[in-house]
């Protein structure tokens, strides 16, 4: 899993350490610098997914001090897929960008990214591994779901490759497994999510031009319902599941706003189905996130011990001066935080002031 990651000088982070666990939550203000995070995952999928077409590529294979496994070394040097003068801190184009992942329990040990507005520098260590599988390993392991999730109400295409599901074509890799016995067990994770809200047997029908198809289930009183007619909530939620049910085992996956349209007791329950997740399929999950129900599910599962403290990792982002600033929580084998969420309960009490003001004018 990833253990560390170090940026310096990426949009309003000048810099910053900041280290993991199993579950890790971004929480802060709109603006505050939680989904530059996000960013830097993408960085390192972008360099790796480009790494093929750079000018200057510089491999080395060298025996580690314990003459056990082998320690390759990859080198890379080529053009900046990004504009960097929209992206480096404060705009100044006299800095470098440096973005540094650690890791353990993978092949994959470390990764630094360094580039200014006109050369980037990728470094990768790992161990008994070839070069290409070294460069391409992060596009295993590293997976981003965004907030762009809808379903169209009438569909084509199937999808292949588990690891290139994303939001945006989840509903393409659900019509190709769907039927398939050898991904029954994941097809019914999400069978079984949508069961406890009255929407059992979700599943694929083809339509009359006998090319395109529609995603429907049975409702309590057994009518066949389209995804679109179900509401928001679970036409925001199907993209998600089923990514979450089909990525690759011991996976990082970081996931932004996962509340998006849902109740606050679906978000709640929602915590929930992430926990059983990383638990069943060994994820490493990262949510940057605005709801205090999602976050409040996390901290109950500690006090339940279905989940250590130390698997939980919460950092409240706030931006001060313009710079962002990473405050990471103490949270206590109780589920309680030192000092309490004030990200959530500062909001809480000035409507609870509003309101009495309201009824003593």
């Amino acid at each position: 899993m990833i253990s560390k990651i170090s940026i310096e000088n990426y949009k309003s982070i000048e810099t910053c350490e900041l280290d993991f666990s199993k579950i890790n939550v971004l929480i802060g203000p709109n603006g505050s610098g939680k989904t530059s995070v996000l960013e830097c995952f993408e960085v390192l999928r972008k360099f790796s997914n480009r790494i093929r077409s750079f000018t200057n590529i510089k491999p080395s294979r060298r025996i580690r001090v314990d003459n056990i496994s082998v320690k390759t070394s990859f080198k890379a040097h080529g053009e900046v897929p990004f504009q960097f003068d929209q992206i480096v801190f404060k705009k100044e184009l006299n800095r470098k960008i440096k973005i540094k992942f650690k890791f353990d329990n993978l092949p994959l040990l470390e990764t630094e990214l360094t580039f200014d507005e006109n050369v980037g520098v990728a470094r990768i260590i790992g161990k008994d591994l070839s070069t290409q599988e070294l460069v391409r390993y992060p596009l295993n392991i590293l997976f981003i779901l965004r907030t762009e999730r809808k379903i169209d109400r009438i569909l084509r295409g199937a999808l292949y490759e588990v690891k290139n599901v994303d939001t945006h074509n989840a509903h393409q890799l659900f019509f190709y497994t769907c039927y398939r016995s050898e991904f029954k067990e994941n097809i019914q994770l999400i069978k079984n999510f949508f069961s406890k809200y009255g929407q059992s047997d979700i599943r694929w029908v083809p339509l009359p031009d006998g090319v395109t198809y529609k995603i429907v289930a049975t409702n309590e009183i057994g009518v066949d319902v389209d995804i679109n007619d179900m509401g928001s909530g679970f036409i925001a939620l199907f993209p998600l599941i089923v990514p979450l049910a089909f990525y690759p085992k011991s996976s990082s996956i970081f996931i932004e706003h996962p509340e998006m349209h849902l109740h606050p007791r679906l978000q709640y329950e929602l915590s929930k189905f992430l926990l059983e997740m990383s638990e069943k399929r060994n994820y490493q999950l990262f949510l940057e996130t605005h709801s205090e129900h999602i976050l409040f599910g996390f901290l109950n599962a500690v006090a339940r011990r279905e989940l250590k403290n130390s698997d939980l990792t919460i950092y409240a982002v706030r931006k001060i001066d313009g710079i962002s600033s990473f405050e990471k929580l103490k949270i206590y084998e109780d589920g309680s935080v030192e000092g309490g969420l004030q990200e959530f309960l500062e909001p809480d009490l000035d409507e609870f002031a509003d309101w009495l003001r309201v009824w003593m004018e």
